[in-house]
């Protein structure tokens, strides 16, 4: 098992009394009483007590300045990582949407990579849908344009072989024809 140190300790000791929504004072206070310890003994010296209370507030503030100035560097790698993945990109055009999620936690170059999947993926299925709707709307000849419509005149002349060739086409040209 890994040893810790008297700082490391201390710290975990700040941060417990953060979590609790404590000063440490109060924290202390309170695993005195439930544990039955005193951490600073009564007879301490008043001035000595003062220079113990400011040395903690002094560590808490060195311990706030350190995480924000951790989580500052963190937030400039990940831009950083953002602007080596997608360069063409400018802040002002990246979508709300993105930010939202990066907002609830995701990192910006993640969230932005899978908005621009999504993106594509939605792309991809509309292209489908489409090509799909155009087979079924208009069937191509091998010259490329659309099958005829023909008229009822035209399938009256036509041979037998011709109708069979044609049905579907004649199928779907009956729709618009007027029977008198």
């Amino acid at each position: 098992m890994k040893k810790i140190n008297n700082e490391q300790i201390l710290d975990m000791i700040y941060d417990l009394a953060d979590a609790a929504g404590m000063r440490i004072g109060e924290f202390m206070e309170k695993l005195g009483e439930e544990y039955g310890i005193k951490p600073i003994p009564d007879d301490l010296p008043e001035d000595i007590a003062a220079e113990l209370a400011e040395a903690r507030e002094l560590k808490k503030r060195e311990r706030a300045n350190a995480k924000k100035a951790e989580s500052e560097n963190a937030a400039a790698e990940e831009i950083k990582r953002f602007r080596e993945l997608f360069p063409d990109v400018g802040a002002d055009s990246i979508p709300d949407e993105v930010w939202e999620d990066v907002a609830a936690g995701a990192d910006l170059p993640h969230a932005y990579a899978f908005y621009k999947i999504k993106g594509e993926g939605e792309k991809l299925y509309a292209d489908a849908v489409n090509r799909r709707n155009s087979e079924k709307g208009a069937a191509a000849s091998g010259d490329g344009a659309t099958e005829p419509a023909y008229t009822k005149d035209e399938v009256e002349k036509m041979t037998g072989g011709e109708v069979r060739k044609n049905y579907k086409n004649i199928v779907r040209a009956m729709k618009n024809w007027r029977f008198n």
